[in-house]
């Protein structure tokens, strides 16, 4: 098991001169935007996308910033993904365009963030750091809490540790952040994240998910939807109900059955996209919707035990960016997932009393 919440490890951030120019990421720039602000033809934008089928998965984000730089006759632009470290160099010359594959090693800071709560959890983290990033991961660490009944007071104190990432010594982005705390109820909640190959989940010594019979179907919790009776829907432009949660995940992560179970029916529908029902005992069904590929043993009847893998995520059917949306039925009425599941996925579960047993 490979914890993450050392300082020790962390490389100097690099304090040399470079070349390059770190570049906001502004509203409305996708990749071929930024490729035309900086000179490459209709043709050569063209030329970049035909290079590497993965640059349209590049999802920027105004957290990000990217860099650039122009040196005689040569123009290079590097990208950087928001939901991995997958990243692109994309250089124009004499010669023409080329796209390559690039895995930056980013120098890391941890910095400490510190303040009170006034007014939304979002709102007063994103008065201290500017990025919805950091601001949302901070209340992934939480939303367990804060949906089962612990209450946040105006004033409440609130730290944690981030990880700022630079590339040729320019800051690029926020990583993880690292461990946390959130007076909650007037008592100190502190949570540390714990990854394990690629799960990545907070974990508190004072959590307790017995009585919830549900594994999480995913290795890295990022809640982009919650459970609600009324929502705003991204694409319908309609109020309707969100009777499941969203995690936010690049396409291709792996789904888990969140409990042994049965298939009771898979296939494609218009909103759903590709999908996936398990039928489990005591009344109790899961969803798993907008599925990129399922298993190709999945078949109807057949016995799915928890925490094998089942499909991955993708973004088919009423979909704006990749991301797995799993539903709970209980008796015949969708119920909200927080109250039932766990914030861990099967096969960590060793992995969580082994850390928990040390802390």
């Amino acid at each position: 098991m490979t914890l993450f919440f050392s300082l020790i490890s962390y490389q100097p951030v690099w304090a040399g001169a470079s070349s390059f120019a770190a570049k906001k990421v502004v509203l409305g720039d996708n990749l071929l935007s930024i490729l035309r602000k900086h000179g490459f033809s209709a043709d050569e934008r063209e030329a970049v996308l035909a290079a590497n089928k993965q640059l349209a998965e590049v999802y920027l984000t105004l957290d990000t910033q990217y860099l650039h730089r122009k040196i005689k006759d040569e123009t290079e632009i590097r990208v950087y993904t928001a939901q991995s470290s997958r990243a692109f160099r994309i250089t124009k010359n004499k010669r023409g365009v080329r796209v390559f594959n690039y895995e930056p090693l980013f120098q890391r800071k941890v910095v400490q963030v510190e303040g009170r709560i006034y007014g939304s959890l979002l709102g007063s983290v994103l008065e201290k750091v500017k990025s919805n990033w950091v601001a949302t991961r901070f209340s992934d660490a939480y939303i367990f809490d804060l949906k089962n009944g612990k209450k946040l007071s105006r004033g409440a104190r609130y730290g944690f540790a981030v990880e700022k990432l630079f590339d040729e010594g320019q800051f690029i982005k926020y990583g993880e952040i690292l461990r946390t705390s959130l007076e909650l109820v007037g008592s100190k909640v502190t949570k540390k994240l714990v990854r394990h190959k690629d799960a990545g989940i907070f974990v508190s010594t004072q959590e307790s998910f017995e009585g919830r019979p549900f594994f999480a179907p995913v290795e890295y919790l990022k809640f982009a939807s919650l459970y609600s009776p009324s929502r705003f829907h991204p694409i319908t432009k309609k109020l309707q109900p969100h009777l499941g949660i969203d995690f936010e995940l690049p396409t291709g992560d792996p789904v888990f059955a969140s409990r042994t179970g049965t298939v009771l029916r898979y296939g494609h529908n218009k909103a759903a996209g590709f999908y996936i029902v398990l039928q489990h005992s005591n009344g109790f069904q899961t969803f798993y919707n907008h599925l990129h590929r399922i298993d190709r043993r999945i078949r109807q009847g057949l016995r799915i035990q928890g925490g094998e893998k089942i499909a991955e995520v993708g973004c088919t059917g009423y979909c704006t960016r990749a991301h797995l949306h799993f539903a709970i039925n209980k008796n015949g009425r969708m119920v909200d997932p927080i109250r039932y599941i766990r914030s861990y996925p099967f096969h960590m579960e060793r992995v969580l009393q082994s850390h928990l047993a040390k802390n």
